[in-house]
């Protein structure tokens, strides 16, 4: 689900800037502009695909080049529509530039849609089955959630915070939940990152063997990338070499 603590917000910035089309490098600043927008413009669930580029390019112009790939990921060419709240949370879920607990808030604040820091049991079974379907489009492997899953969830959570379901929860209680049940019990500070992958299997939308193969796939991605330092001393080196360009030709003058 993304890095355990934030990343400075140099190296998100230089993330961002470095692969603009790739959502997964879009950060706080990036989401929040798309959903802040989303909200002022009093927009419904759903919007058409021309709609939904133009939101895109006004809140992140920056990364207006990423609609094309946005749209194909969730599917919006037969209908012609697109659930922004459901692309909100695969943007969540699937940055890599945000810590868990940003995630975890922001994605109750989604479906928070009155602003008092509690859902009702509707709102929350739109907000998890939003969440995994999310998970499987942007993966691009996967099993649709049905809706018999996602009350099972539901009413788990609302079990664990002792709630009726005709009653809402609180925002703190919608954590305690994640932290208990996402966390796979490990002790703080062991687990350092919780993939997209992991999420997936532990909610049952995707096979194991398919979950361990993207993993791998993530991490030989990962090796093969150059790291923040190798690409510091090649800008270093580029610098240097410009320099002593420079003194050579002095001198030959």
């Amino acid at each position: 689900m993304g890095a355990l603590e934030s990343m400075p917000e140099e190296d998100v910035v230089e993330q961002f800037q470095e692969g603009p089309t790739m959502f997964e490098n879009w950060g706080p600043t990036q989401i929040n502009n798309l959903h802040s927008l989303y909200i002022a413009e009093n927009h419904d669930f759903g919007i058409t695909c021309t709609e939904f580029t133009t939101l895109l390019a006004s809140a992140i112009p920056e990364g207006k080049v990423a609609g094309h790939r946005l749209l194909k990921t969730f599917d919006c060419e037969a209908s012609n529509m697109v659930d922004v709240l459901e692309v909100l949370c695969g943007l969540i879920v699937s940055s890599e530039t945000s810590s868990i607990p940003w995630k975890i808030s922001k994605i109750f604040d989604l479906f928070d849609f009155d602003k008092t820091s509690q859902i009702t049991y509707d709102e929350l079974f739109i907000c998890m089955f939003s969440c995994l379907r999310s998970m499987v489009r942007v993966v691009g492997k996967g099993i649709e959630p049905e809706d018999s899953d996602v009350e099972k969830i539901s009413d788990e959570i609302f079990l664990k915070a002792d709630r009726e379901p005709t009653l809402p929860i609180t925002k703190e209680e919608f954590i305690d939940w994640v932290n208990a049940e996402v966390n796979f019990g490990q002790k703080k500070g062991q687990l350092k990152k919780i993939t997209v992958f992991g999420l997936m299997l532990k909610f049952d939308v995707i096979e194991e063997e398919d979950a361990k193969d993207l993993e791998q796939d993530r991490l030989l991605k990962i090796a093969s990338q150059p790291t923040k330092n190798t690409k510091k001393g090649r800008k270093s080196h580029h610098h240097h070499h410009k320099k002593e360009t420079k003194v050579d030709s002095e001198k030959k003058e």
